[in-house]
């Protein structure tokens, strides 16, 4: 029953007051090594909107924050949505309103465009931030069971170069910082010995061995009614108007 008494909001990044920038950071840097406020706070302020999870004492618990970028791909305009820094406390784990609330905002961005192309763009530096992709996608790139196709390869590539000029590898797919910019903490880092039969772990695992050192992985899922499963295709299949009656039935 905790669930319920979690809450999610869409805040724009600009409104974020300071004290919940700085509640933020706290809860970052416990579960990751290698940051700085300072970074943190830049971050922050290039980014469009943060989700944020607050419990019943209304102290944030989660959050995650996002960007909308635009580019072209072989005369294809398409927009993608950057995942950032992401972390809901551990005391929380397992809980999904995170998801919840990130398919929503996920949602609103595609119903404003719906015939442009929208793209999730996530970079990942822990099997459980990569295991979102089989969880919400039907189709996701790079993955253990398909080449990555050539759209999708020049889109990932064109996102990735534009985002870390300096430190993406396409070769490898990685993005590889000369000092950690951020590394899940030795002992969340680790890998449970029944989570290391999972061919997506595998898979993650294969592409990107010096995680536990900062190193991310681009990848990318299409943002549409076809590619998403669960509730992630449900929230999206409703037009804006559906789901505005939705939350008010809720």
């Amino acid at each position: 029953m905790r669930e319920l008494s979690i809450q999610s909001h869409i805040v724009s990044a600009v409104e974020i007051a300071s004290a919940d920038a700085y509640a933020m950071y706290e809860i970052f840097a416990r579960h990751y090594d290698c940051v700085s406020l300072d970074q943190f706070l830049l971050d922050l302020s290039e980014k469009d909107c943060v989700l944020v999870l607050r419990n019943a004492d209304d102290a944030i618990c989660g959050f995650s924050t996002q960007k909308v970028f635009r580019v072209s791909v072989g005369g294809t305009p398409v927009r993608a949505v950057f995942s950032g820094d992401t972390i809901v406390d551990r005391a929380y784990w397992g809980e999904q309103e995170l998801g919840r609330c990130w398919c929503r905002y996920v949602s609103s961005v595609y119903w404003e465009e719906p015939a442009v192309p929208l793209y999730w763009f996530l970079i990942s530096k822990g099997y459980r931030t990569y295991l979102y992709l089989p969880l919400f996608f039907e189709s996701f790139y790079p993955n253990c069971e398909a080449q990555t196709p050539a759209f999708e390869q020049r889109l990932l590539d064109t996102l990735a170069a534009a985002k870390f000029p300096d430190h993406y590898r396409p070769e490898s797919g990685l993005i590889e910082f000369p000092e950690s910019q951020g590394q899940l903490k030795p002992h969340l880092a680790e890998i449970p010995a029944r989570r290391l039969r999972d061919p997506h772990v595998q898979f993650f695992l294969k592409r990107n061995p010096a995680y536990g050192t900062g190193h991310e992985l681009a990848c990318l899922a299409e943002i549409s009614p076809l590619n998403m499963k669960l509730f992630a295709g449900r929230i999206l299949n409703q037009a804006p108007a559906a789901q505005a009656l939705q939350q008010g039935a809720d």
